[in-house]
């Protein structure tokens, strides 16, 4: 009882996050032309590879700036996770200082020189948690089967990688047919 009560909450907290932010991001490659529907979203991330992609550490700077840091962790399940974690953490810590806010003596304290480095600083670490995302998760949820909730995160991932390139040829495919209809 214990174990599927596990996975219902991997699937709430992370199955379906990881599947909408997942699909997301592939639609919008897709969309944007950072990938064709000609081949596989892994091999679009290899070294070498003849797929035509843009998602690529060569074309980063004519990404969007959340593909750009897709192509930046790495790519794949593993870079999608890893942006993830660092949006999480980087909204979550904006959150947090705007409810800490208690008057124009905070808001000026920003533009110190002080504050610079501790937002550089900051920011670093931020991806370095997010690069060893398995661990910033681990903490974070209190569960004992954890590969389980990877597992069920990578689930998501695939399913929303095929549901967008399916997504994507049926709204292709629909628009040829109203194009042709009139």
């Amino acid at each position: 009882m214990h174990t599927l009560l596990d996975v219902l909450q991997a699937i709430l907290f992370v199955g379906i996050p990881v599947g909408v932010f997942s699909f997301l991001m592939i639609y919008f490659s897709y969309q944007k032309g950072y990938l064709s529907t000609d081949f596989e979203l892994k091999d679009a991330f290899k070294k070498n590879n003849n797929t035509g992609s843009s998602l690529s550490r060569k074309h980063k700077k004519e990404l969007l700036f959340l593909h750009s840091k897709w192509v930046t962790f790495g790519g794949g399940f593993y870079g999608l996770i890893a942006l993830l974690t660092f949006l999480i953490i980087e909204l979550t810590q904006v959150v947090n200082f705007l409810f800490s806010i208690t008057g124009w003596q905070d808001i000026v304290a920003l533009f110190s020189f002080d504050t610079l480095i501790a937002m550089i600083i900051d920011s670093i670490t931020n991806m370095i948690q997010a690069i060893i995302w398995f661990t910033y998760w681990s903490e974070k949820f209190d569960t004992e089967n954890f590969i389980v909730w990877i597992f069920i995160a990578y689930i998501s991932y695939r399913f929303s990688e095929k549901y967008a390139m399916r997504y994507t040829v049926y709204q292709r495919k629909l628009a040829i047919e109203e194009a042709i209809e009139e």
